[in-house]
């Protein structure tokens, strides 16, 4: 089949100031700016006439999108909590989860401390946080991975 689905392109997410979003993300997390446009939606359907500002940010080899609306604008968003259906987040690995935890605590909207999980096959450290603009973050440590038996 030619139109699987191969790989994650990017993720991409809202947010209310862009700027602000691009500092946030580079400054806890270490994302590299790497680009960005303005652009405005000429095509028929829902989005004509949508105006965004786009950034493009980079953590190793993969892609993270910020998006503005500029118009229409809604400023107030609406927060969702992970137990919420519909409810989505973004999960990026970390190397010491404690540590980054530690050093953000007192800056960062954190939802608890990070959660031990282990399992067969599944041995992890995890938390969710907020961004500035109220969106789910997960963070994630894998330690030792096993295999299932079969």
């Amino acid at each position: 089949m030619a139109d699987i689905v191969t790989e994650i392109h990017h993720t991409g997410i809202t947010v209310r100031n862009l700027d602000e979003s691009i500092a946030f993300y580079g400054k806890v997390f270490g994302f590299t700016h790497v680009g960005g446009c303005e652009l405005t939606v000429d095509q028929e359907g829902e989005m004509k006439g949508v105006q965004i500002k786009i950034a493009f940010l980079e953590a190793g080899e993969d892609s993270f999108e910020l998006l503005e609306y500029i118009h229409p604008k809604n400023s107030k968003g609406v927060e969702q909590n992970p137990w919420q259906p519909g409810a989505q987040h973004v999960s990026f690995k970390v190397s010491d989860i404690r540590a980054f935890y530690n050093r953000h605590k007192d800056s960062v909207h954190f939802m608890s401390e990070p959660i031990d999980y282990k399992t067969e096959g599944i041995d992890t450290t995890w938390v969710y946080l907020r961004d500035i603009n109220g969106t789910l973050i997960e963070l994630s440590e894998d330690h030792e991975v096993r295999e299932y038996k079969k």
